[in-house]
Parts: C-alpha cells; structure tokens; sequence
C-alpha cells in the first residue's frame, strides 16, 4: 500500500478541513469589514476571491494530494496567494495575524496530510521561512522580535498538538495491525492443530492396523480354516485326523491369544529400557511356540532412545518373531542390537525354511510391508536376506537419535 494513502487513512480530513473553511472564512470577512471601513472597498472582492481560491485548494488538495505535479502546483499556489493575502493593505497588524494564520494552517494540513515524516518537516520549513520574510515585510523592526514570539508560541503549539495527535494515530494504527497480525496467527494455529490431530489420528490408525494385522486377523482366519477342515473330516469318518486337527487348533488358538495380548500391551504400555523388552518379547516369544530365541544387545545399543524410536524396535522385532512362528518352521531364532557408524541395528535370523523374498505376499499379509513402514518413519532402512532351506534374516538400519527429555 502506498505510504501517502496509508497517511490519508490516518488523517481526520473532512472535520479539520471544515475547520479551516470555518476559520479562514472568518477571518476573510473580518477583513473585508475592515478594508471596507478603512475606505479602501475596491479591495473588498478582490480579497474575498482570493480567500476562496485559497480555502478551495484546500478540498481540492484533499483528493489530489497524492499526485507528485499536483502537490508542487499546489505549493506554489498556496505560497503565492499566501503572500499576497498578507501583503493587502488591511493595516500592519491585521497583515502579520493574517500571516500567521495562514502559515500556521498549512503546517497543520501537511503534517495532518503525512504524519510526522521528513516532507511534512521539510513543508514546515518552508512555510516557517515564508512567514519570517511576511513578518519582516509587515512588521516594523523594534516590534518584530515580539510580534514573531506570540506569533511562534502559538504556532508552536498547534503544532506540537498535530505531532502529538499523529503520534497517538501512529500508535493506535500499530496496535490494530498487531492485533490483525495475532488474530491471522492464532486462526493458523488453529488450521495447523486440526491438521495436527487429523494427521495423528491417521497415524494412529495405520500404527494399529499394523501392530494387530497379523494377531487377530491371521489367527481367526487359520482357526475358520482348520475347522472347515475338523468339519469335512468328521463327515467323512475320520475322527483321528478331526482330533489331531482340533490339537492344532487349540495351539493355533492359544498363540493367537497371547499375541493379540502382547499387541495390546503394546499399545498400553511405554519402556525405556529396549535390552529388557526385547528379552521378555524373546522369551514371550519361546514360550508360545517352543523355538529357542536368544537375545544379545551390545551394551550401549539402547541408551538414550526416544520412545517413538524404541516402539518401532519393539514392533518390528515382534514382527519378525511372528514371521518365524508362522512361517518358518525354524527351530532356533536370534536377535541382536548394536550401533555401528551412529546408526542402530536390528537384526533376527532363524535357521527355517526360508522364502523367496521377491515373492509378492498374498492379500492380508502385510507384515513386511508394516516394518517396511516404521522403518521409513525412523529414517531408516530395512532388508529381508532369504532362500529356501537356509534361513531368513531381517536387518532393520536406523539412525540412533538420542532423546532429548
């Protein structure tokens, strides 16, 4: 925005324009009366048009005073019929009361026009120099020195009230840009906390679809399966196999339970200490299906984690556990967490039958793809080495920030 409409918007206008109307105009009449009474009448009119060519720039200058060639035709039209208002002969005191009127008024109008800046200052020299050379034209010398202090005290004073009043609009028009500029940030706060909270939710969503993917909905799903196959057993007389059937059912069950429970106790529960998690989801882990786990944890792999970091450790290692419980047939599984270069790695190996790991996985299997996804939410990596008969390896790559609370 403009500088000179931003100042336009800070003036009162119309009320200090009306004022001046008021105040000149009474002082154009006063003088008439005067000149008329004086003998000098053929300088009635002429003064009159004067003072309304005079006040008449003034609303002109109101609307126009933006324009650069405006502004010097304006100046110079002001300076001149200034000085020849105040050099009529109305008499020596009326001249020097007229000029300072008239002086004193364009002051004001600049500094109402442009604020207390360096061209309302410069507009106040030059009128402040024009009404000396008035005064010393209209004012005999051993009166002058008097005449220009009540002249100047005056001025002085109106002026001082105009800089003081641009000083308080100054202020008040800071205050409400500040409070536009509080409002504006507080309504982005807002708009960023309801994206904040849409956002976590999401997050909150995928995290638990990933840690109770493969728990309940893998598990019910084996269980529906192996009663069909319990059921086409029983109607064919085989009542052996039905058992047997309903004996893996039952395993199938129970480790299902207990990883729906550690899941949810996942969720639940907060650690700081990784070495001690990852040892009881170890043992958790052996106890539930048989396989020897064993667990080691360098000394300073797991200091100083932040809790997001170690919640990703944790369900990836799960994770991978799961993998081999169902899928591996493994009889031995290990798990190791180290630091090398300043990042934390994660490795789980087993000695089962392996996979092919370029493989798609079938629909609802989304297991690789989960740690796939805590991985890149770490700003890590992580590798799957497998072959058919010789074992599967996971490597999780994760840089090892350190919490800062």
């Amino acid at each position: 925005m403009d500088t000179a409409t931003t100042d336009k918007d800070r003036f009162v206008g119309v009320p200090f324009y009306i004022f001046i109307t008021a105040l000149l105009g009474s002082v154009a009449l006063a003088n008439a009366v005067a000149t008329w009474r004086d003998g000098t009448a053929a300088l009635v009119w002429p003064s009159l048009l004067l003072f309304a060519a005079h006040i008449g720039l003034y609303w002109v200058n109101l609307r126009q005073f933006t324009g650069k060639r405006w502004r010097l035709f304006y100046c110079a039209a002001q300076a001149t019929l200034i000085v020849i208002l105040a050099t009529l002969p109305y008499g020596i005191d009326s001249n020097a009361t007229l000029a300072a009127s008239l002086t004193i008024t364009q002051v004001g109008e600049a500094l109402g026009l442009w604020g207390n800046t360096r061209r309302a200052l410069w507009l106040g020299l030059f009128y402040f120099g024009l009404l000396s050379m008035l005064l010393s034209l209209s004012v005999a010398r051993d009166k002058l020195l008097l005449s220009a202090a009540g002249i100047m005290l005056n001025g002085n004073f109106i002026v001082l009230l105009m800089v003081l009043y641009n000083q308080q609009l100054a202020e008040r028009q800071k205050a409400e840009e500040l409070t536009e500029t509080l409002e504006s940030a507080n309504a982005q706060l807002a708009a960023y906390a309801a994206q904040n909270a849409a956002l976590t939710l999401q997050a909150e969503r995928q995290r638990m679809a990933r840690e109770l993917h493969d728990t309940l909905a893998q598990g019910v799903a084996g269980l529906v399966l192996q009663l069909e196959a319990v059921k086409a057993h029983l109607a064919a007389g085989r009542d052996e196999r039905a058992a047997e059937i309903v004996e893996q059912a039952l395993g199938r069950a129970r480790t299902t339970l207990a990883a729906s429970r550690a899941a949810i106790d996942d969720l639940r529960a907060t650690t700081t200490d990784l070495a001690a998690a990852m040892r009881e989801r170890a043992e958790r882990f052996s106890q539930a299906t048989g396989i020897l786990c064993t667990v080691d944890v360098a000394t300073d792999a797991g200091d100083e984690l932040p809790n997001v970091t170690l919640e990703h450790v944790l369900a990836v290692l799960g994770e991978a556990l799961a993998n081999v419980a169902r899928h591996a047939a493994a009889t031995q599984a290990t798990v190791r967490l180290a630091r090398e270069d300043g990042a934390l790695l994660l490795t789980v190996s087993d000695d089962g039958c392996g996979f092919d790991p370029a493989q798609t996985p079938g629909a609802g299997h989304y297991g690789l793809l989960g740690m796939r996804e805590r991985a890149r939410l770490m700003g890590g990596s992580l590798s799957v080495h497998s072959a058919p008969e010789r074992g599967t390896c996971v490597q999780l790559v994760a840089p090892a920030m350190v919490s800062t609370g």
